[in-house]
């Protein structure tokens, strides 16, 4: 780990920022030595001969006074600090996550949502709280030492030189024996934790099929074999840390009894410099503890400066998310022209070109694989195609206002995605439930047919589903879906094989709702994914993806 790859990964505006911060540090460790200096005169008041306690009194209250100062803009101090740290958290833990968006649905897939969450909160709360708090505590003491060493070294070169002769042994001992341990630690405890995490998440996810095949006991082992490995890290860190403050205090020990018999020798005789040195030891032992501290820290957490390095190497696109625009005008037709799009170098699509108009009922059927749900992706804007391009009658969709398109269209897939939440909340999908309105709301949940069984539960849309949607039905679900929708306005319905999983009476129910908004809106655009006959029947065109792109099975 380098200081040029924690640089890079500071975004631009902190840059700017440290240099306040530097100076902040600069002024707080000016500060803790005045704290030091300022029990000077309070000291040589008691030690000088005929000194009493009643004329030492005014300076011990000046100088607890200086303390009481000293000590609120410290506070200050480290807030101002602590700001700037957990507000980098926020902004980088934000460009990751807007990285992972800017790579589209086709990465999102591929990855490890486990892994990805990973990385967007704990990765980057470790750079931030484990690498850049440490390492600003660990200059505020560097800071400090520097400054109490060099005004001891000018005051009594001898025992400043013998003090440092003995701290040397520590630091060589902490900086070849333990730091490199501890960086290793912190990467095994790292992949511990996502393993644990994947443990769990898989474990609620799957829960009937792990239950069916017996599962359970196998993913419980997976799970405390990683409690096992985090468990032994953090009792082999706390064994090092333990270790490390041994050898600290064994070294102050040796340290006071060099500074007595040094002290010795002194003009002001043993009493003054012991103090002084005593003192300044307040301050020094600490700092030079807290220095260790802040190495343990960043060398455990220096496997996040890896990892942010590599996932923010590079501007980050800015994404589209249908905000930043109006919706795109859509008079006339939606379509592929000339596209090609595969996975792994070989081609699912090649030059396929495909117009659907506005007010169309399309179905598109196809054998499994032969690439419905990529077609409806690279037509949905989530895909970009190798060659050619989407277009909204002539107007070519890109990543700067593929947000424009999606906002105008509805999807309703085979799961439909339900928040942990109320019914307002999964229909007024992702805007304010208070600001939603409740009048439409109810006009859209009688148009699904899903207002009478709403209206009697005790708080009615009010009412919270459970957690992924688990207290609604297959045909429930799938009129949520279709009621989100239609809330949000939209003027093309995309349908991915959204009847596939209800029995045939929900099926039919919802096959004939959907044509019926379809003939009751002629401006609406339906397209529909489906392999039963039963759900194309009510579609005025059917594509053959088979027959169009010659891959007839």
């Amino acid at each position: 780990m380098k200081f040029k790859d924690i640089y890079s990964i500071i975004p631009e505006n902190f840059r700017k920022k440290g240099i306040l911060v530097a100076a902040s540090l600069f002024l707080r460790a000016l500060l803790d030595f005045a704290g030091v200096v300022v029990f000077i005169p309070v000291l040589a008041g008691v030690l000088e001969d005929g000194g009493d306690a009643v004329s030492v009194l005014p300076v011990a209250a000046a100088a607890m006074a200086f303390i009481i100062v000293k000590n609120l803009a410290v506070v200050l101090l480290t807030r101002f600090r602590s700001r700037y740290v957990f507000s980098m958290y926020a902004t980088l833990s934000d460009k990751v996550l807007r990285s992972f968006m800017a790579r589209g649905l086709l990465f999102v897939r591929k990855s490890d949502s486990v892994d990805l969450a990973n990385k967007v909160n704990a990765v980057t709360m470790t750079f931030t709280s484990g690498v850049m708090m440490s390492l600003l505590n660990a200059v505020s003491s560097v800071l400090l030492l520097l400054i109490i060493l060099v005004s001891l070294f000018i005051y009594e070169p001898l025992p400043t030189l013998a003090f440092l002769l003995v701290i040397g042994p520590f630091m060589f001992f902490y900086t070849y024996f333990i730091r490199s341990r501890m960086k290793r630690l912190g990467v095994e405890e790292n992949e511990a934790r996502r393993g644990q995490a994947r443990s769990v998440f898989q474990l609620l996810k799957g829960y009937p099929e792990y239950f069916i095949n017996g599962a359970v006991g196998f993913q419980m082992d997976t799970f405390h074999s990683n409690l096992s490995r985090i468990r032994d890290v953090r009792m082999k860190s706390e064994s090092y840390s333990a270790l490390s403050t041994g050898f600290m205090e064994m070294t102050v020990m040796l340290s006071i009894v060099i500074l007595m018999l040094l002290s010795m020798s002194t003009s002001w005789g043993m009493s003054m410099t012991f103090g002084i040195f005593a003192l300044s030891a307040m301050k020094i032992l600490p700092s030079v503890r807290a220095v260790v501290g802040s190495s343990s820290a960043i060398q455990s957490a220096a496997y996040s400066v890896d990892v942010l390095k590599d996932m923010l190497d590079g501007p980050v696109p800015d994404v589209d998310y249908g905000r930043k625009h109006d919706r795109i005008r859509f008079d006339r037709s939606f379509s592929l022209r000339s596209v090609s799009f595969g996975y792994g170098g070989e081609l699912l699509f090649k030059d396929f070109s495909l117009e659907i108009r506005k007010g169309d009922y399309i179905g598109i059927k196809g054998h499994s694989g032969a690439g419905k749900t990529t077609l409806f992706n690279l037509l949905m804007g989530f895909y970009e195609p190798e060659k050619g391009g989407l277009y909204v009658d002539d107007v070519k969709i890109t990543r700067e206002n593929v947000g424009s398109w999606q906002s105008a269209i509805g999807y309703v897939p085979q799961d439909v995605f339900l928040v942990s939440g109320t019914f307002v909340e999964n229909v007024a999908f992702g805007s304010d439930p208070a600001a939603a309105d409740r009048q439409k709301l109810v006009h859209i949940f009688r148009k699904v047919g899903l207002w009478d069984w709403i209206s009697s539960l005790p708080e009615g849309m009010d009412t919270r589903l459970a957690e992924a949607g688990n207290s609604v039905s297959g045909g429930q679900r799938q009129r949520i879906g279709i009621a989100r929708a239609l809330y949000k306005g939209a003027s093309v319905l995309f349908f991915d094989e959204a009847t596939s999983s209800v029995d045939v009476k929900a099926e039919a129910e919802i096959n004939s709702f959907i044509a019926e908004l379809s003939r009751v809106d002629s401006s609406l655009t339906v397209v529909v994914i489906a392999h039963r006959q039963e759900t194309l029947a009510s579609c005025r065109t059917v594509i053959d993806l088979d027959e169009l792109t010659g891959k007839k099975k």
